[in-house]
């Protein structure tokens, strides 16, 4: 028996060009069939050619059952007509532009539905309509924003980006069509993983291909990764990241030892990787760093860095970054960002689900793509750290070094303490003065930072040839630092990145968090005065954060500054102050200190 054919109903906002792919994709042929609509618009009038009929021999139609599906928009009724059941039973795939209004009740009446979403960037999308003159600035910027329903999760939905040439767009649009009349050949993989099988190299291989073509609607590929995130043993972390790299072409050095650091992060002000990297490359080792940006904390190393330098390279940047100062610390987002990695944070850190294994096959194929040959890894652990135990990190270690063995690489996991923050600042450009002291020798520089830094470049030296090992690289590393060899090599990779002039400053609006009575300081919640940074504005606002000014097991006198949040906007400000007001994330004694209002 011949199955029926995909109806593919065409939808999206207006200005996404849904008329123009329709129309582009008409010399595809068979066995696909463009629906015709039924209109009660004048025939030859602007827009789609269709059927026209009047208000009343519409109502007429409709009543006695000749449409399939109706709707009204505009002013106006369209519809499409009943036969096209016929041309479905005959096995041919109908192509009709749609009102995502109507799934749902579509869903009910044909066998096989595909929504095809067409999609332009907001900004694209007011730029195409103004184009036609026909509406106001502030007519157009409600019809971009307005808010449409999501379709049904039960129904196949592909989605089409048309921010590109008319060109591209009909490319796109016709792959999408033909890619889902094709069975995807890895749904046995698929289901046998859903199930509670492990799967190979070759049968992921096999999915994400189908994954990345579109041949999964988006539903099917979010329950197959949020299985798979949470359902991995050893092998597969290690055939998901073979598969991976084989996604991402790689950076070709010539080097022979190319380094690079990970940190598993959720550490307030743990910003490291601006001293070690500057502590490789002034000893000669080559190491392009890629960070990411702060997605629920108060700062990532790309955020700090950006206080001072410019961070979004491209490839072309990075190489002349490592042969002008043997190092950068750029931002990810440009060089090797993951797609299927977005999807899977979207539902894995809403829900608070623990995706770790999955991304060592995620950080680690990241790593050979951007040519490593030696990566070090920092795995903290606290009761408020992704990794809550020693011996959770330890496991996770020796999972890294495993997967890395395995791709040709040569990995140093490290757990350490993540029970509160490292250094004073909390925020990109209080994070990165904090670097600045500490590279400069200079008093008050946090002996936390500088210390954990030290630990990490000492393992990092000890790669190096002539260097026996930890031991002797700490001794390097202490020697590079002392003497301003650091700071002079993060002056040339500053310069070679593109400094910015002058450097983002600690906000200048201020509010002082006092002890509301003596004591000691009994623990300082990191977590908890990162969301008081964030709420000041960090970290898009470069400049706010929070200055700890304590540390635990100081005594305090009533009265005694606890920390200062910086901001540069009043409204800012007064939230994160009323913030810490309720909560200041310090414990003096066993109580909890609260804040004094000082502007």
């Amino acid at each position: 028996m011949m199955s029926p054919g995909i109806l593919f109903f065409v939808v999206g906002p207006s200005g996404a060009g849904k008329d123009s792919l329709i129309e582009g994709a008409r010399s595809i042929g068979e066995p696909f069939v463009f629906a015709r609509r039924v209109i009660t618009r004048p025939a030859g009038s602007a827009g789609e050619d269709h059927d026209e009929l009047d208000d009343a021999t519409f109502a007429e139609v409709e009543q006695r059952g000749g449409f399939l599906v109706t709707w009204s928009a505009h002013d106006l009724r369209y519809g499409l007509r009943r036969e096209l059941l016929d041309v479905l039973s005959e096995g041919r795939h109908v192509v009709a532009n749609g009102s995502r209004a109507m799934i749902a009740d579509l869903s009910m009446r044909v066998l096989r539905l595909v929504v095809v979403e067409v999609t332009a960037p907001v900004e694209l999308l007011a730029e195409r309509i103004l184009a036609r003159g026909r509406e106001t600035p502030e007519q157009v910027r409600l019809r971009v924003t307005r808010q449409v329903e999501p379709a049904p999760v039960d129904v196949k939905t592909v989605r089409v980006v048309n921010d590109g040439t008319l060109e591209q767009g009909i490319q796109r649009f016709t792959t999408a069509l033909q890619c889902a009349i094709q069975p995807p050949g890895s749904e046995p993989f698929v289901e046998a993983k859903l199930a509670g099988q492990a799967l190979d190299e070759a049968q992921y291989a096999a999915v994400f291909d189908d994954i990345l073509a579109r041949r999964y609607s988006n539903a099917e590929i979010d329950k197959f990764l949020l299985h798979a995130s949470q359902h991995l043993s050893d092998a597969e972390v290690l055939a998901i990241a073979r598969v991976r790299a084989t996604l991402m072409p790689r950076i070709d050095w010539d080097e022979p030892i190319v380094v690079d650091k990970h940190s598993m992060g959720g550490i307030p002000g743990s910003r490291i990787t601006l001293i070690v990297v500057p502590i490789v490359a002034a000893y000669g080792l080559a190491m392009p760093k890629t960070s990411s940006r702060a997605i629920t904390s108060a700062a990532g190393t790309a955020d700090a860095m950006e206080t001072l330098a410019r961070v979004d390279l491209k490839v072309d940047d990075v190489r002349r970054c490592v042969r002008e100062a043997r190092a950068c610390i750029a931002w990810n987002g440009r060089l090797n960002h993951s797609l299927i990695d977005d999807r899977i944070n979207a539902f894995t850190r809403p829900l608070g689900l623990d995706s770790s294994r999955w991304s060592v096959a995620s950080i680690l194929s990241k790593k050979r793509s951007a040519g490593s040959t030696h990566v070090i890894v920092d795995l903290p652990c606290g009761p408020r750290a992704k990794l809550k135990s020693t011996e959770e990190a330890r496991a996770l270690g020796e999972l890294f070094e495993y997967v890395g063995q395995g791709l040709g690489l040569q990995v140093k996991a490290l757990v350490t303490d993540g029970t509160g923050p490292i250094g004073r600042g909390i925020g990109p450009a209080l994070e990165a003065r904090d670097v600045n002291l500490v590279l400069n020798n200079l008093p008050g520089a946090p002996a936390d930072l500088r210390e954990k830094a030290l630990l990490f470049a000492s393992h990092v030296l000890a790669w190096a040839p002539g260097i026996a090992d930890a031991t002797q690289g700490r001794q390097v590393a202490e020697y590079l630092l002392a003497s301003g060899a650091a700071w002079a090599a993060f002056e040339r990779i500053v310069d070679a990145q593109g400094r910015r002039t002058p450097p983002a400053a600690p906000g200048t609006l201020t509010h002082r968090v006092r002890a509301s009575r003596a004591g000691r300081v009994a623990s300082i919640d990191g977590w908890q005065l990162a969301g008081i940074a964030r709420l000041a504005g960090a970290p898009q606002d470069l400049g706010a954060g929070i200055d700890l000014c304590c540390e635990p097991g100081q005594r305090v006198s009533a009265g005694q500054t606890l920390y200062v949040i910086h901001s540069n906007y009043a409204a800012h400000l007064d939230l994160a102050a009323s913030a810490a007001s309720a909560e200041p994330g310090l414990m003096i004694g066993h109580e909890a200190a609260s804040a004094t209002q000082d502007n």
